[in-house]
């Protein structure tokens, strides 16, 4: 009984509870930096945008960046960000444990964990975009855009194209195939 209690594999690790957790904090703080960026009224979402327009000018020498433009950059940029911490704590949770794994989960939809990462990481993303700009509607001098919403899922999309490229990238230079489940 002893030599078998000696040989039995730890079912959960620390290293990754840990990741999980820091990660999963990162997610939602940056959640709570979007909501709090959005929450800004009209005026002072304006005068901080042409204040990060004109530091990025005058850094760059152009003048390229003004308002609009970015606008549109840190739309892309602040949920590119929400994507890598979402990703990367989703990916740590199902490492946790191999009992509660997505691997061992008798009902599997899609064919690999990192499928299954994507796509729950492309949920929180989108949703996190829509109540973004729906909480918008409420501020004063705001207002919900869905092209706001497509813009988010620029960063998006980008960041996970990412993931799966360096993912494929990885396992290729390993010289392994990405486990593959059976649907």
């Amino acid at each position: 009984m002893y030599k078998k209690d000696t040989l039995k594999q730890k079912e959960y690790s620390v290293t990754y509870i840990i990741l999980a957790v820091v990660y999963w904090f990162l997610s939602f703080f940056m959640t709570l930096l979007i909501f709090e960026l959005s929450s800004k009224d009209g005026s002072d979402s304006q005068e901080m945008t042409e204040n990060i327009s004109s530091i990025f000018n005058s850094i760059t020498g152009s003048n390229f960046f003004d308002a609009v433009n970015v606008g549109i950059i840190g739309h892309i940029f602040e949920f590119g960000i929400l994507t890598i911490f979402t990703f990367l704590a989703l990916d740590s949770t199902n490492k946790i444990s191999d009992k509660t794994s997505y691997r061992e989960s008798p009902m599997k939809i899609l064919q690999s964990d990192n499928e299954m990462n994507i796509i729950l990481t492309l949920w929180f993303s989108i949703l996190n975009a829509i109540f973004d700009e729906y909480h918008q509607l409420f501020i004063s001098g705001r207002d919900g855009s869905i092209i706001d919403v497509g813009l988010d899922m620029i960063g998006v999309i980008i960041v996970l194209l990412m993931v799966r490229l360096i993912f494929t990238i990885y396992l290729r230079a390993k010289g392994k195939q990405e486990v593959r489940y059976s649907v």
